[in-house]
């Protein structure tokens, strides 16, 4: 068994750090914890946080990476983000081939991120295999 994981964070990068953070802090609403100077983190979880960094040895092309916020209320976020003036390329929709209701939407930095719920409200409390 591995050892314990207490928490996790997602970085991404970008070019232009205040844009970057004026997003998930005002847009997105996110509690800003904590300020590296090249990089911010917020917390999007008790135990989940996203950080976005301006570094100069960043990766100069995205890696295809989606953030995913998972929710018991995606059409919420829908109306509060395109309320801010958030442009979705995906409005919320029933995929029922990964057995989601699902969005997406590109962040000003470059990034997918989705917000989704399961279908199945246990999905995170089984093992496969």
């Amino acid at each position: 068994m591995h050892p314990p994981i207490n928490q996790n964070i997602v970085f991404t990068y970008t070019d232009d750090l205040a844009a970057a953070s004026v997003f998930f802090k005002e847009v997105m609403e996110l509690e800003f914890v904590v300020d590296q100077g090249l990089c911010h983190i917020f917390r999007m979880s008790e135990t989940g946080y996203i950080g976005v960094c301006s570094l100069g040895d960043a990766p100069k092309e995205h890696v295809p990476v989606t953030i995913t916020i998972v929710t018991d209320d995606v059409d919420a976020w829908y109306e509060f983000l395109t309320a801010k003036g958030v442009e979705y390329v995906k409005e919320p929709v029933h995929r029922p081939q990964f057995n989601i209701y699902t969005s997406l939407f590109i962040s000003p930095h470059g990034y997918q991120i989705e917000i989704q719920k399961f279908d199945d409200k246990d999905w995170h409390s089984k093992t496969i295999g």
